[in-house]
């Protein structure tokens, strides 16, 4: 499997930690859990596991190095979604208890920094869901609502109060997260790497996963030099899962593309402008939306999902990255003559209900979470406190996670899969125009 490089801006921070990478499996070994991929939800499981017993033998296998994949490249912004979709089907206790374990993600980043000493710029900056029509604020206005009924408190900001946050000609309002945070994605990845070795787990980086072989006691995992037999594995492959050549789960999630543009230190003259001072991150309200931060003084501008076969960069990068720098000019014109410094791409997992999944197979032996769909990183820091649980058999915890309750169904095999996806994606560039009108 051959995979886009990691060119994100938070490389820097990663390619310490690769310093001394881990050696790659070789032998036969045995242990008492296998995660396998060196993400944030391996990482955090093993982790976990690890600080509360001891004595478990714990194994991470990385095909590449931690942080490779999509936990080195993401856009690092911690946020939440109450889902009030789900609520008529499931309650309004299970869409709380959902909610309050995500947010509490960030309050377990912040703790697990400060506990192994690393520091990972955790910023509590609020998220800012920003209103470009008349018709995403009527939506607001009626989520706000709905929020606030089952104890949700989520704030709503007027035209005015929106330009004197941020200032773009685009926006017209916003729906407030005020819990939401902003992190180093490459200094969070690199921190757990230090902290589960810290701990005695044992990690083989340069190891790709070529088979799983379920068995009643035990799952043997197999790479290119060795093997491991343990009594529970964990898969935190997320979007890697479809195009693992593992197969198992490869039907429940699809592996879409995401591009990131940052730019150049901005001047006091170019915030002047823009404002944000409060140094929120955003996305608008529109299905196909862009996800926007700052980074020192930096803006981070990303969006433009793209469904791509494999893992490698996609062919039209160029036009991809061109139309995201478009977009960014389109909201704020001021930025007309800054240069953009940086740029990457690289896969996240998104179902079809655009909520992860957290399941079993195989009498319990095999647990895996995949499907974060653009919040991975407090998603999956949630999954792996939740999988350290269960894998031990302390489900009760967890009993009205979201994400336990109701299993995705599996996804068509291709081509219809590639063709249902474009259908959607069509649909919802459309909504987004029609709604600008109502």
């Amino acid at each position: 499997m051959t995979a886009a490089p990691n060119d994100s801006y938070w490389t820097s921070a990663i390619e310490q930690a690769q310093a001394n990478l881990e050696p790659a499996l070789d032998g036969a070994h045995t242990a008492d859990v296998v995660c396998v991929g060196g993400g944030y939800t391996s990482l955090v499981t093993a982790y976990l596991l690890k600080k509360r017993d001891p004595s478990l033998d714990v194994v991470i296998l990385e095909g590449n190095h931690v942080g490779f994949g999509s936990s080195g490249r993401n856009g690092g912004m911690v946020l939440h979604e109450p889902h009030l979709e789900r609520l008529p089907k499931h309650g309004a206790h299970t869409i709380r208890f959902t909610y309050d374990e995500t947010v509490r993600a960030i309050d377990f980043i912040d703790e697990l920094a400060h506990e192994e000493d690393f520091d990972c710029e955790l910023e509590r900056t609020g998220y800012l869901e920003i209103a470009l029509n008349s018709f995403h604020r009527k939506e607001q206005a009626a989520k706000q609502k709905a929020c606030r009924e089952i104890g949700i408190e989520l704030d709503v900001l007027d035209e005015t109060a929106m330009q004197q946050t941020i200032q773009s000609e685009r926006f017209t309002g916003a729906l407030v997260y005020p819990k939401a945070a902003m992190l180093h994605p490459g200094k969070y990845v690199a921190g757990l790497k230090s902290a589960v070795l810290r701990r005695g787990v044992r990690l083989y980086e340069n190891s790709p996963v070529q088979r799983v072989r379920p068995e009643s006691s035990a799952v043997t995992v197999a790479t290119a030099a060795g093997s491991i037999s343990a009594a529970k594995l964990v898969l935190g492959l997320n979007a890697y899962h479809p195009a693992s050549g593992i197969g198992i789960v490869r039907d429940r999630a699809v592996t879409l593309f995401s591009f990131i543009i940052l730019t150049e230190p901005l001047s006091e003259r170019h915030w002047k402008v823009i404002g944000w001072r409060g140094r929120e991150g955003y996305t608008d309200a529109r299905r196909d939306h862009n996800y926007v931060r700052l980074t020192g003084d930096r803006i981070l501008f990303g969006g433009r999902v793209q469904y791509h076969f494999g893992l490698e960069s996609p062919p039209e990068i160029d036009k991809i990255f061109a139309r995201l720098h478009e977009t960014l000019l389109e909201t704020f014109p001021s930025l007309h003559d800054i240069a953009i410094t940086r740029r990457w791409c690289g896969p996240v997992a998104i179902t079809w209900r655009r909520t992860p999944m957290i399941a079993s197979r195989e009498n319990d032996n095999l647990w895996f979470a995949l499907g974060y769909s653009g919040m991975g990183v407090s998603l999956a820091t949630l999954c792996g406190r939740a999988l350290a649980d269960l894998v031990t058999g302390r489900e009760q915890p967890w009993s009205d996670l979201l994400y336990l309750k109701d299993p995705l169904m599996p996804l068509p095999p291709e081509p219809l899969r590639f063709i249902g996806f474009k259908a959607g994606y069509l649909g919802m560039r459309f909504m987004d125009y029609v709604e600008r009108f109502r």
